[in-house]
């Protein structure tokens, strides 16, 4: 990603500069980035298995937001979660917070019933 000193001419300017640009121009963080389009995946490449995984994360997700906002689900993903921090070594430690472990939790168990 090249970063430029265009200030001037870029300022307003956002998104694709034609239909058919390979860049486009942003604003981040006070700066002006020139970087290539992200290009989407064809729903059709989209795989069977990707599609599993995809599906199990977005149940997971949903699955989360309810265990959340029930008080004694909430103290029960609490409790794991602190045996897990305290079993992983300081290097082995994947979740850095409760919600992640939630859903990882939660999409592994949504894999293994399908």
């Amino acid at each position: 990603m090249a970063k430029a000193q265009l200030d001037i001419l870029l300022d307003k300017l956002q998104g694709r500069l034609t239909g058919d640009s390979e860049f486009y121009v942003t604003n981040r963080y006070g700066k002006t980035i020139i970087s290539n389009y992200p290009m989407r995946k064809d729903p059709k490449k989209i795989s069977a298995h990707q599609r599993a995984n995809s599906d199990a994360f977005r149940q997971a997700v949903k699955q989360c937001r309810i265990e959340m906002s029930n008080p004694d689900r909430l103290a029960y993903w609490q409790e794991r979660y602190a045996a897990y921090t305290q079993s992983a070594g300081k290097d082995d430690k994947h979740y850095s917070t409760l919600r992640g472990f939630i859903i990882a939790q939660l999409s592994n168990q949504q894999k293994e019933t399908n």
